[in-house]
C-alpha cells in the first residue's frame, strides 16, 4: 500500500489531483471518492479497507483507538 501511495504522489498525479487525494485522506470519508479521478478510486478504496479491516482486528483486542492515530499520521505523510 505504502509503495502503491508513494507512486501516485510521485509518478502520477497533478498537484491538483494529489490536492484532492490528500484532502479525502484527511476527511477519511469513503463519500469523498466522488471528488478523485478513475486511477485513484481503487487505491483510495484499498486504504480506507486496510484500516477498516485494522481497526476491526484491534476492537477485538480492546485496541480500536489506536487506529485514530494510524491516520493522523497518514493524513500527514
Amino acid at each position: 500500500m505504502t509503495s502503491i501511495l508513494d507512486d501516485i504522489y510521485d509518478a502520477y498525479g497533478t498537484p491538483g489531483e494529489l490536492k484532492l487525494f490528500t484532502e479525502a485522506i484527511e476527511r477519511w470519508d469513503i463519500n469523498s471518492i466522488d471528488q478523485l479521478p478513475e486511477y485513484m478510486k481503487p487505491c483510495y478504496v484499498a486504504l480506507f479497507d486496510v484500516y477498516k479491516e485494522i481497526e476491526e482486528e484491534m476492537e477485538k483486542e480492546g485496541n480500536q483507538y489506536r487506529v485514530h492515530y494510524a491516520k493522523e499520521v497518514v493524513g500527514h505523510l
